[in-house]
């Protein structure tokens, strides 16, 4: 394996302040709506190949943010009795009845998302930024103006910014 070097790596402090969450955010981004079921949020979430989204009402406003982790804590739970139907099936034509789980997944994303929004104006400076996603262990901050979503800033986007 090759090691990384650096080519005159410094700390530029000062940029970290000159440089804004209007610079750096997503500003194309999947959304996914409250009402979406469970699996169709999994494959917004794969195919954009992204780890979370916002999740909007009717109306477009962001009523909070949904994760893989979230999704992944929901399957967590899903191996009780209660969250599953068993189906008798004859799998081997044999008439012995095999009981095969089915999870019945009627979630959708508003049943699981974050509703605490982690948000910053589009003139938050990337040490802010920062700074709020290190204090709240967050990987994705909304930038949002006046209520209206205007981009998405993830951990990706500050380290691209912070590498330039």
């Amino acid at each position: 394996m090759k090691p990384f070097t650096t080519h005159a790596l410094q700390n530029h402090p000062a940029d970290l302040d000159a440089t804004c969450a209007a610079d750096v955010m997503q500003k194309k981004f999947v959304t996914v709506q409250a009402g979406d079921p469970i699996h169709e949020v999994e494959r917004v979430l794969a195919d954009a190949k992204v780890g979370g989204v916002p999740v909007l009402d009717d109306n477009e406003h962001v009523l909070g943010v949904i994760s893989t982790i979230d999704l992944v804590n929901r399957r967590a739970d899903d191996d009780g009795p209660e969250e599953a139907d068993y189906l008798g099936v004859d799998d081997d034509d044999t008439g012995v009845l095999g009981f095969h789980r089915a999870i019945v997944d009627e979630a959708c994303a508003g049943d699981l998302m974050s509703g605490e929004l982690a948000f910053v104006p589009p003139t938050a400076s990337l040490r802010e930024v920062s700074r709020i996603m290190v204090n709240e262990h967050l990987h994705r901050l909304l930038v949002v103006d006046q209520n209206r979503l205007l981009g998405l800033v993830s951990t990706m986007d500050v380290l691209r910014a912070i590498a330039r």
